[in-house]
């Protein structure tokens, strides 16, 4: 008789604890930009861009952190930044999701076989010890420019000098004004949005691009973590080839998403 009621209580015990989990299940809805300023004083993380949170409401989760921002910006375009560590050290938020978001990669129907699996592979041009690739910039209307940019992980996004802006079509009405660090110190640049940038037949569609004046650039222009951050990336330097493995499943891996260390503002 001991046992059956001991069954009883164990059997109602358990359903209030899958109660209880079905509750926690249901992710709490919270003001994303107060979450994520309070999850950057907890965890030490900076952020950029959070202006575009005003009045947006988001779910937030008690799991992880890396998984815990990426529910929190779901809805968002962003970036998340790892140290040498392996830890968050910045959140890049650059606008939010269209409804309906083309691939990250779309594939030409005459790609290579390499090229199916979704890898890229470029011929690099060797400056010192840094490396430039070729690309192709697709501005307003299909306009398109080709262009060697240097590879940085220390830019937020592809950065251009601003004569570059009326080749593109861009409208300066569209571009935002924001207050940037360089190795020259704190400038002023123009953000944008291209409409892709192509790397080898392969595009990447709404790629963020900061314009900056060409004595302040002191670069043709640099390939930041717009594009590199969607990617793992390995630099042969024996080869001069750069190789890109598309992060699968529209996210990376904590640590590999954004290659390289923290960052600050546009350009380091």
């Amino acid at each position: 008789m001991r046992l059956h009621s001991w069954n009883l209580f164990g059997c109602a015990l358990a359903w209030l604890m899958l109660l209880g989990a079905g509750e926690r299940a249901i992710a709490a809805q919270v003001e994303i930009g107060p979450e994520l300023n309070r999850l950057s004083a907890t965890h030490g993380f900076s952020v950029t861009g959070i202006e575009v949170l005003e009045d947006e409401r988001g779910r937030s989760d008690e799991i992880d952190l890396y998984r815990r921002l990426r529910v929190l910006l779901e809805r968002f375009d962003h970036i998340l930044v790892h140290g040498a560590n392996g830890e968050v050290a910045r959140v890049i938020i650059m606008g939010r999701t269209n409804t309906t978001p083309p691939p990250k990669v779309q594939i030409d129907a005459e790609s290579s076989p390499d090229s199916a699996s979704g890898q890229i592979e470029l011929e690099t041009i060797r400056e010192g010890a840094q490396h430039s690739v070729r690309v192709t910039l697709e501005g307003v209307g299909g306009r398109r420019v080709d262009r060697a940019l240097l590879i940085d992980t220390g830019a937020d996004a592809v950065v251009l000098p601003a004569s570059m802006i009326a080749p593109l079509g861009l409208d300066q009405a569209s571009l935002s004004e924001r207050e940037v660090q360089t190795a020259n110190g704190r400038v002023q640049a123009q953000m944008g949005i291209l409409e892709a940038v192509w790397l080898d037949g392969e595009r990447l569609p709404k790629v963020a691009v900061a314009f900056l004046d060409v004595d302040k650039l002191g670069t043709s222009g640099l390939l930041g973590m717009s594009v590199l951050g969607r990617y793992q990336m390995t630099i042969d330097d024996k080869r001069n080839r750069l190789t890109l493995t598309p992060n699968r499943g529209g996210s990376a891996a904590p640590g590999t998403e954004a290659p390289g260390t923290e960052t600050e503002d546009i350009i380091r």
